[in-house]
């Protein structure tokens, strides 16, 4: 094989297409079937068949009888930079607002439509909320929620609260019009607050973080237990998040 060696694992077909995925050595190479072939070491019909699945997946993209690598993959990989570029240049800010609060700093991300927490700095609290990093969250419940779907235009972003709600149908009847005038205060204001939404007992801050291009890259939450996020702490904590997410946009390039 030419390419690029495949770690196998016990998912066979997945093993073929990481392969095929992996013959091609530049993003404007297009390869013929049969080169492919030759680069992987697989029959010609497997490499038709999978090819032709990757091409339907986006992975792949057919130009004549060749193949080119696919804007899915574009897509997936320009997510994964954005994901590493913004968790790196947030851990330093998310430190400092967990030494200026005492409470967990969290960097929560839009996926689709559900949301993730990509860094979490832990409160020396002994009693502190529990985040599984990497487990998607509904995106149209919490504080960092409401900040990632807040910027969005008006379709884009009625769909992703509409797969959400799919997605995670647990929670409190959801009022549509209340909901978009939440949304309209976080615009407004520039940072959210919510309480029990998902967990009884679990308050959340969240303002925007924003990228070089003006798009919201994340959500800079500060996460504590609601009795001791109280009104007088959140009057105090809601500069200092914003001061947070205020930092990163900076390193990000962002002139917000």
């Amino acid at each position: 094989m030419d390419g690029q060696h495949v770690k196998e694992t016990k998912v066979g077909v997945l093993d073929k297409a990481m392969a095929i995925l992996l013959s091609f050595t530049s993003g404007n190479e297009a390869l013929l079937p049969q080169e492919l072939a030759a680069r992987t070491g697989m029959p010609l019909p497997t490499i038709y068949r999978l090819a032709q699945a990757l091409s339907e997946h986006g992975m792949l993209m057919k130009d004549g009888i060749r193949f080119r690598l696919g804007i899915t993959l574009a897509r997936l990989g320009m997510m994964a930079i954005e994901g590493v570029d913004v968790r790196q240049k947030a851990r330093p800010h998310l430190e400092w607002l967990t030494a200026q609060t005492e409470e967990n700093a969290e960097l929560h991300i839009r996926h689709e439509s559900s949301r993730l927490v990509l860094e979490v700095v832990s409160s020396p609290h002994n009693l502190r909320p529990f985040t599984d990093v990497g487990t998607p969250l509904p995106l149209h419940q919490g504080a960092a929620g409401k900040v990632l779907l807040a910027w969005l235009p008006e379709n884009e972003r009625t769909s992703l609260i509409a797969g959400s709600r799919a997605r995670f149908p647990e929670g409190a009847p959801f009022d549509e019009q209340r909901y978009e005038e939440e949304l309209s205060r976080v615009r407004d204001y520039g940072w959210s607050f919510s309480d029990g939404e998902r967990f009884s007992g679990v308050s959340a801050l969240a303002a925007p973080i924003w990228n070089a291009g003006g798009h919201i890259a994340g959500a800079m939450t500060l996460v504590a237990p609601s009795a001791r996020l109280t009104a007088e702490k959140r009057k105090r904590f809601v500069p200092l998040v914003q001061e947070a997410a205020r930092r990163t946009s900076h390193d990000l390039g962002s002139a917000q």
